[in-house]
């Protein structure tokens, strides 16, 4: 089995702690690739490859990306075009880099309980394919926090 250990940050974190929901965005992620599973853990210099149980406090969740690790087609088949006509309502490619949202909410309190003032994030990724050893799993453009206020109390 193949673990990497990918830390992203520091991300400076929100100035108030009025939100209800709390996510981290992975945006751009390549999956020419095999297929792999994420885990996703906050401010947690100690986790790594052999220490990386759920149960950890800093354990804010996961994702998996479904791989495509080779190409059967003809020459340009995994070519992803740049751009895509306005009025074309055809699906994006099948290789078009891929979006993941995680709920960090319960981490992300227990991050700001203890007085921190940046995330750390640190991701290990695993897949079974061990072809792939010495290339990197996780490809992505960047992460993000978004944080969400929502109103409890509404009229209308």
């Amino acid at each position: 089995m193949i673990i990497e250990k990918h830390v992203l940050g520091p991300i400076p974190l929100p100035g108030n702690e009025n939100f209800d929901v709390a996510e981290l965005e992975f945006y751009g992620i390549n999956h020419f690739r095999p297929s792999y599973s994420t885990r996703v853990f906050l401010n947690d210099k100690k986790v790594s490859k052999a220490v990386c149980d759920t149960d950890r406090a800093s354990y804010a969740g996961g994702f998996s990306i479904f791989g495509h690790a080779t190409c059967a087609g003809d020459v340009g088949h995994c070519c992803v075009p740049s751009t895509q006509r306005r009025f074309d309502t055809r699906p994006s490619h099948p290789l078009t880099k891929a979006f993941k949202r995680i709920d960090i909410t319960q981490a992300l309190m227990r991050v700001i309980d203890e007085g921190s003032e940046e995330l750390i994030v640190t991701v290990l990724a695993s897949c079974e394919d061990e072809e792939f050893e010495g290339k990197n799993l996780l490809d992505l453009q960047g992460v993000q926090l978004v944080t969400h206020d929502y109103c409890t109390s509404a009229s209308y």
